[in-house]
């Protein structure tokens, strides 16, 4: 009975939320560090995360895994892991989710997967319905399949919340000059290069628009 007594004490011991607090900052400390490692040698950083996670590291290990593979090139199972994560059980909190989400709806479209991007990137929008970054990829995803009227329509929510998106304003731009809207593509590119005018893909675009602009406009016939 002693020894029993002995075991629950202990127990609650562990149990009590200052250590509950140092695992958890433990963790996090070595999760940052697993992270950063991938910049220095992404192979070690993997078989290191993956022997992590095999002895208990958690969503934290398996986040370090998955960011690994990413930097390997296997973007497709960096993302079909984090998918998995944010739905699995040991997926943290809601915000936690999202943000995994985010990152595998982002590699999706690097592995050239818009439909499974945009299957993430509404996953993760469930849970956050104003997730501005989430929304931009979710427009991308719908303009890589060509659903362009899609694609317009969340960014235009993008804008609602942040007018001033660069990069939101950019991908509208784009979306309407597919749908033929080149009244609205040239203002949304010209504002876009107002508050970024440093961004090579936006100048790109621009010229694009100006260039359709210019076939278009039949030549001034002289008197």
């Amino acid at each position: 009975m002693t020894r029993l007594f002995a075991h629950v004490a202990l127990l609650c011991a562990f149990s009590t939320p200052s250590l509950a607090a140092d695992l958890t900052s433990e963790f996090d400390a070595r999760h940052k560090a697993c992270l950063e490692s991938i910049a220095d040698d992404a192979q070690e950083a993997y078989e290191l995360a993956l022997q992590w996670k095999n002895e208990g590291g958690g969503r934290r290990a398996k986040h370090c895994v998955a960011m690994s593979l990413f930097a390997l090139g296997h973007e497709d199972e960096a993302a079909y892991r984090l998918d998995a994560l944010a739905a699995g059980a040991d997926g943290g909190s809601d915000a936690t989710r999202v943000k995994h989400y985010a990152e595998a709806a982002n590699f999706w479209l690097a592995a050239d997967d818009p439909e499974r991007a945009y299957t993430s990137a509404s996953a993760g929008l469930k849970l956050e319905f104003d997730h501005v970054d989430l929304r931009i990829t979710r427009a991308r995803a719908y303009a890589l399949s060509g659903r362009y009227d899609y694609a317009e329509t969340d960014l235009t929510s993008v804008l609602a919340l942040e007018p001033e998106r660069a990069d939101a304003l950019r991908y509208r731009a784009d979306a309407r000059f597919k749908q033929d809207d080149i009244e609205g593509a040239q203002s949304d590119v010209e504002a876009a290069l107002d508050l970024d005018p440093t961004s090579v893909e936006t100048a790109l675009l621009r010229g694009k628009i100006r260039e359709a602009v210019r076939v278009e406009t039949p030549a001034a016939t002289p008197e």
